[in-house]
C-alpha cells in the first residue's frame, strides 16, 4: 500500500468487484481508480447517508423500478423469456477476483440474449459500459452454451438506446480494468466532483477546497 494512503479497513479474503464501481472509469467520466481498487480489496467503511442522498436515491429507485417493470412487460409481450434483477444475477469466479453483478433485465428468445439496464437520470457513456460488462459476463456464467447472440440496451425514461456490440476492444477494456483493480494500489486522484460522491469513509486524501485566500490587506 502507498505510504500516503494509511488505510485500516479489513482486507477481503479475495478481491471482489461490482460492475458499477468501474463503469465510469471505463468511460472516462471518473479518474480515481483508487476508490474502486479500495472497494475491490477491502471491506470498506462507508460514509453515513445524508437525508438529501436518501431522498435522492428513494426517488431514483422509484423511477428506475417503474422503467424496469415497463420494459420487462414489453419484452414478455414480444415472446421473450424475461429474468429480472435477482433472477438475472451472475458471479464470475476467477483466480484473481470474483466479479458479481445484477442486470435489471436479461431476456432470452431463440438463443438471443438481450441485456437491459434501466436508468432514470441523465444519459451517460458509463451506462453503456455497464451493459457491456453484463453482456460479457452472462454468457460465461448461467447462460453459458444457451445463447449464440448477445445484444444490449439502456432503457431510459423516453425509451431504449441500443448498446454497441461487445467486440474484442470492449472485452480487452473490461479485462484490463479487472487486472488493474486486482493489481498494485493506484494513487488516489482527489477532485471536487468525485470526492463529493465518494462514500469511502476513511479516504485520507479527500478533496478539500484551497481556493480561498485572505486579501484583506488589499481591500
Amino acid at each position: 500500500m502507498n505510504s500516503q494512503t494509511k488505510f485500516d479497513d479489513p482486507p477481503r479474503h479475495k478481491p471482489y468487484i461490482w460492475p458499477s464501481w468501474f463503469t465510469k472509469l471505463l468511460s472516462g467520466e471518473d479518474h480515481c481508480w483508487w476508490r474502486a481498487w479500495t472497494k475491490t480489496n477491502y471491506k470498506v467503511t462507508k460514509l453515513p447517508e445524508t437525508k438529501d442522498r436518501k431522498d435522492f436515491f428513494r426517488e431514483y429507485t422509484e423511477k428506475h423500478d417503474a422503467i424496469t417493470v415497463r420494459r420487462a412487460e414489453e419484452l414478455r409481450q414480444l415472446g421473450w423469456t424475461v429474468y429480472v434483477e435477482d433472477e438475472a444475477q451472475f458471479k464470475m469466479v476467477g483466480s484473481a477476483a470474483d466479479v458479481a453483478g445484477k442486470p435489471d433485465i436479461a431476456a432470452v428468445r431463440d438463443r438471443t440474449l438481450l441485456v437491459v439496464d434501466a436508468k432514470s437520470g441523465k444519459k451517460r457513456s458509463s451506462d453503456h459500459y455497464q451493459v457491456l460488462i453484463y453482456m460479457f459476463a452472462l454468457p460465461l456464467t448461467w447462460l453459458r452454451d444457451k445463447v449464440d447472440e448477445v445484444k444490449g440496451e439502456v432503457e431510459y425514461t423516453d425509451g431504449p438506446v441500443p448498446v454497441r456490440p461487445l467486440g474484442p476492444v470492449e472485452k480487452d477494456q473490461i479485462l484490463e480494468a479487472i487486472k488493474k483493480l486486482t493489481g498494485s494500489e493506484p494513487d488516489p486522484i482527489p477532485s471536487v466532483w468525485e470526492c463529493k460522491y465518494c462514500d469511502v469513509a476513511k479516504c485520507p486524501v479527500r478533496y478539500k477546497s484551497n481556493t480561498e485566500g485572505n486579501v484583506s490587506e488589499y481591500f
